[in-house]
């Protein structure tokens, strides 16, 4: 069933994005506040490594991210850039099977990123800008645990209560970039120093690990 599309601002919505930011630890605010910056020097690294734009490293990085934690991700995109420049059989890395591995080869090949990544997938497109950016100050990446701690429940990928329709996920991503305006942050910044400190309060379930990433 298509979702409606909200425009209303959300008194809960705004408490349970503080509540969450307000028991924030000093670890978690730290990994937070420099989350991207963290990955775009990663990307960096690989770009380097295998000499290669950053543009096409944060784009395969951003093609493989679907459903995939951090590090293995990186490790993804470690192997199959490897395997590009030596001239084989690209390798079967990513959660999602063959359909983001073509979207990388097409990024390496020299298409522009945000030509290849779906404009139906909004917040790979914001994953992809963000790493590329990170002082960017008004994108968002409204993953299943951004919207998690915006109604302050696990999601379900039984129920789709997880998912992050596109209809609804400007309406999330206003919320974060209002109340980090408001705070003096990034938008990103209030985004992932929710975000981790949400995984610390739930004992880092392996769900909560994945990014959107």
């Amino acid at each position: 069933m298509k979702k409606r599309k909200r425009t209303a601002w959300s008194r809960r919505i705004e408490r349970n994005i503080l509540a969450c930011y307000y028991r924030a630890s000093v670890d978690d605010r730290a990994e937070g506040l420099y989350w991207y910056e963290t990955a775009h020097n990663d990307a960096k690294t690989l770009s380097e490594r295998h000499d290669v734009t950053l543009e096409q490293a944060v784009g395969v990085i951003a093609a493989l991210s679907p459903g995939r934690q951090w590090g293995l991700n990186l490790l993804d995109e470690d192997q199959l850039i490897a395997a590009y420049v030596a001239g084989k059989r690209l390798p079967g890395v990513g959660s999602y099977g063959r359909r983001n591995i073509v979207k990388a080869r097409k990024i390496l090949d020299g298409e522009s990123p945000m030509d290849v990544l779906p404009v139906t997938g909004p917040k790979t497109r914001a994953f992809y800008t963000l790493i590329l950016d990170p002082t960017d100050a008004t994108t968002v990446c409204v993953d299943r645990h951004a919207k998690a701690v915006a109604v302050n429940r696990l999601g379900s990928d039984i129920d789709g209560s997880n998912v992050v329709h596109v209809s609804e996920y400007e309406f999330y991503a206003w919320h974060y970039r209002a109340i980090a305006e408001r705070l003096g942050l990034l938008s990103h910044q209030m985004q992932a120093t929710t975000w981790v400190c949400w995984r610390r309060l739930h004992g880092n379930l392996n769900q909560l690990d994945l990014i959107p990433f």
